[in-house]
């Protein structure tokens, strides 16, 4: 066993003392967003600002002593690095979106420094104090899971032995088949998250699932992550898209609805702050006043969960002045199709789609464009000439109101655009401001922006996704993209997540993801595994085992959580590296290796085309093992093994499954092993790539679909806008005025980096921001201990008055453990799961942690 197994030390320093009430306000004072007078960092500033920053930190740790350090050290020579026996290039992949590539330094299987890795595009090169706080510190921690443990008290208790992994996975192996023998196999469940990017950690479940005809539950919903989704596939057939980032120079306007790049992707910041020095104006809609939005050339404050309601004022506008693409409309979207207007349906004529011709004077029939010159998504590749008979004529309608004789009989119809200008109507500028609290004025600019200070693209993210409605901002983005002919644009476009992670787990055959021949799991909606767990419906759910999930801190109703889910639940097991709030409530926690542990991982990226592979740099530690190797263990304890995929070693299955069987060929005509030499390489998409480039869709007509059949049910056959769930509005605000939102923060990725000493030292403790206007009328001053309450439950935590709020919001920066809180009180107590019934006909509920209101008051 190594000497960094044997010490359990921390390097560094160590962290500040969360409750130094002078550190509170010296701190928060630095780690509010201000502007910095002109906008541009240098252009590496948001991949080595905290790298700087943490120079001093890093030379700390490193075995060398000063007068070492002085000259370089012994055996580094002219370099200036510390003594090393080899350098190992790796990934560091949380789920802040970088999948950066990280060169780590061994002397003795210990790592001693971390630095950028190069990538074939220099862009791509960068490094954070997260990721340096988790290879020297995370790795390290005397917190790590180190063994096997098991709970001999009280759930939750924090009594544990200490048992061998024989052990482990007998337990595991007696539980589960003491379910199928009582309950079924559907009553074993699987649940994997985000917490490592590598493709193994992010489907293990479905894989646990399908060995052993378990249940999985699906991760996108509970994640709070599908909403944007759900805003896509209505009209463009995909789950995400967006043009790559060195697309953005040579547009000359970005508009970002709840997008906070500078924390959430500020590897990526310096796009923006080089398409600025290049000329593009940047817009921000948005009600805190975050990083980003103090870059911005221009922050629009918005009252929160309104956004789509802003995008159809524009709209509105924009159709008023005539700045439509009336010829891009018709070409590439079912604008002109006809609309049955008694029941909402498209109108058919011999099972083709219908179109009124002008010159005609008749209608007649558009034919969906054949499946098989789709793209075929995630990959992007379209073949053959379309078929004369899926163009809509020139001559098509798109206005008006006709009598035509369809499938059925005479019916009245309007194309679809017509109605689309209908639905339009109650939201002019000033009944859009009414709503969303921007003034008219400024909507009319802002629409007058987009079409006029062109190439102009807009982004979406996760600041619209987190609310009960949050699928509806996306739906109204597209189709402002869709109507002023800015889709499959160079330097325009809808944007949302891109890169090659998604698209990679989308593309992933039957093969991959079923190991045993003639088994295979059955899914239900982790937006939903509260409810079914908790009535044990619709078959009983008794074991329960996590990967990658910090579910005792990223979820919500934290109180129904453990007084009615975990008590139903016979044995929990959770796979993890630290012991966190949701390991505290397990029944068996399983030590699980860093990214730096790991024996071989395919690591794609949420936002860049690139694909990696992450090899082991140092051993692992005390006797953590990967998921993989865990579910290996357990297919020998069934005796399956050997009938099953898992007796292939984690390389060779990725060779076989992951890529030469994956169903999009920009990923399985990549060169395994050229990737595995290299450790990164480029998906073969085209080079700077731009979204939708193709103009044909998988959508039903495979074209942009402005209309939607399947929701009109819903009322959502356009898009559209209402309330929040707990909107301000409601009654419920006479009560809880406030919205709460929890929004991530530049020094953790959600709780992974919270514990680590280097992040303490510049955020030594959770706060909670509140408008000064808030504040004053509640009493509150900075530094003052709050209880934030709802119907639902409590927490407390200290406060910060800022004027970078919204009046009517407060925020809560997310990622911190109870045990950072005021008498380990949590805010995920107030979080509701209420599913949405649209949401669920398109995919899955998304969860919507900021659509939560709140009161604050002196604790």
């Amino acid at each position: 066993m190594s000497d960094a197994k044997n010490n359990d030390r921390h390097i560094g320093s160590g962290g500040a003392a969360a409750n130094d009430e002078g550190r509170f306000e010296e701190g928060i004072q630095g780690l509010t967003a201000r502007p910095f007078g002109r906008r541009r960092f240098l252009k590496a500033a948001a991949t080595t600002a905290f790298a700087g920053a943490a120079a001093t930190m890093l030379a700390s740790c490193s075995p060398q002593t000063q007068s070492d350090q002085a000259d370089g050290g012994e055996g580094a020579g002219s370099t200036g690095q510390p003594e090393h026996d080899a350098i190992v290039r790796t990934v560091c992949a949380p789920n802040c979106v970088g999948s950066c590539g990280i060169n780590a330094y061994i002397k003795d299987d210990t790592i001693v420094k971390v630095e950028p890795a190069d990538f074939p595009n220099e862009a791509y090169h960068r490094i954070c104090l997260r990721g340096i706080s988790n290879a020297m510190q995370r790795v390290y921690s005397p917190d790590r899971v180190k063994y096997p443990m098991r709970r001999v008290g009280e759930r939750g208790s924090g009594e544990w032995e200490q048992i061998s992994w024989d052990e482990a996975i007998d337990l595991i192996h007696e539980n589960m088949q003491k379910n199928i023998d009582e309950y079924g196999p559907e009553s074993n469940a699987f649940i994997s998250m985000t917490g490592n990017y590598g493709v193994y950690s992010q489907v293990m479940s479905g894989l646990l699932a399908a060995t052993y005809d378990g249940t999985q539950l699906t991760n996108f919903g509970i994640m709070g992550d599908n909403a944007c989704n759900m805003g896509f596939l209505p009209i463009l057939g995909v789950q995400q898209d967006a043009s790559c980032w060195e697309d953005m120079m040579g547009s000359k306007t970005a508009i970002l609805f709840g997008c906070n790049y500078a924390e959430t992707n500020m590897q990526e910041m310096h796009f923006l702050f080089d398409a600025q020095e290049a000329g593009m104006t940047l817009v921000v809609v948005d009600p805190r006043f975050s990083r980003t939005a103090a870059k911005a050339d221009w922050w629009i404050p918005i009252r929160p969960g309104t956004d789509a309601a802003l995008v159809l004022g524009m709209m509105n506008h924009i159709v008023s002045i005539e700045a439509v693409d009336e010829a891009y409309i018709r070409t590439y979207t079912n604008g002109a199709f006809l609309v049955d207007t008694s029941t909402g349906a498209l109108v058919r004529i011999d099972g083709d789609y219908a179109v009124w011709d002008e010159v005609e004077g008749v209608a007649v029939k558009v034919a969906a464009v054949p499946d098989d010159m789709k793209p075929a998504y995630p990959s992007v590749t379209v073949s053959g000439e379309l078929p004369e008979n899926t163009q809509v004529p020139e001559s098509a309608a798109l206005y008006g109101e006709f009598t035509v004789d369809a499938d059925g009989g005479s019916v009245t119809a309007k194309p679809a655009f017509q109605l689309l200008v209908e639905s339009l109507d109650e939201y002019t500028p000033e009944a859009a401001s009414e709503i969303c609290e921007v003034p008219a004025e400024d909507i009319i600019r802002l629409a007058e922006m987009y079409v006029n200070d062109t190439p102009a693209r807009l982004h979406v993210s996760q600041g619209t996704n987190r609310y009960w409605n949050g699928h509806l901002p996306t739906r109204a983005l597209c189709q402002l993209a869709a109507i002023t002919g800015n889709i499959g644009k160079q330097h325009a476009n809808i944007n949302w997540a891109g890169g090659t992670l998604m698209r990679f787990l989308f593309s992933l055959g039957p093969s991959s993801l079923s190991p045993r021949e003639g088994h295979g799991a059955s899914a239900l909606p982790g937006s939903q595994w509260y409810d079914l767990v908790a009535a044990q419906q619709p078959h009983p759910i008794k074991f329960l085992w996590t990967q990658n999930y910090g579910w005792g801190t990223q979820g919500p109703d934290r109180n129904k959580l453990i007084n009615e889910v975990l008590p139903q639940l016979d044995f929990v097991v959770v796979s993890e590296q630290m012991m966190t709030p949701g390991a505290e409530l397990a029944d068996l926690v399983l030590p699980i290796t860093s990214y730096y542990e790991e024996d071989f991982q395919v690591v794609p990226a949420w936002s860049s085309m690139y694909i990696q592979v992450r090899d082991r740099a140092i051993s692992p530690q005390w006797e953590a093992k990967t998921d993989y190797e865990i579910a290996q263990m357990l297919a020998e304890r069934f005796g399956i093994l050997e009938e099953t995929e898992w007796r292939l070693d984690a390389k060779e299955y990725a060779r076989i499954h992951l890529f030469e069987e994956n169903l999009a060929p920009e990923f399985s005509t990549m060169d395994f092993d050229e990737l595995c030499e290299k450790k990164v390489l480029a998906a073969n998409f085209s080079d700077n790539y731009v979204a939708f480039e193709s103009m044909r869709f998988a959508t039903p007509s495979g074209k942009i679909e402005l209309y939607t059949e399947s929701l009109v049910e819903f009322g959502e056959q356009l898009a559209c806008f209402y309330e929040p769930l707990e909107s301000n509005r409601k009654e419920k605000a006479d009560t809880y005025p406030l919205t709460f939102m929890n929004c991530r923060t530049v020094y953790t990725t959600h709780s992974q980096h919270a514990p680590l000493a280097w992040i303490r030292e510049v955020a030594p403790e959770p706060w909670l921001e509140i408008s000064p206007e808030d504040a004053q009328e509640r009493g509150i001053e900075t530094g003052d201990v709050v209880e934030v309450l709802n119907d639902r439950g409590s927490y407390k935590v200290k406060a910060l008055v800022t004027s970078e709020i919204k009046p009517g919001c407060v925020n809560q920066r997310q990622g911190w453990w109870p045990k950072d809180f005021v008498e380990g009180t949590h805010y995920s107590s107030l979080l509701h799961m209420e599913l949405n019934p649209a949401q669920d006909a398109i995919s899955e509920t998304n969860y919507s942690p900021y659509d939560n209101l709140v009161e604050v008051r002196l604790a």
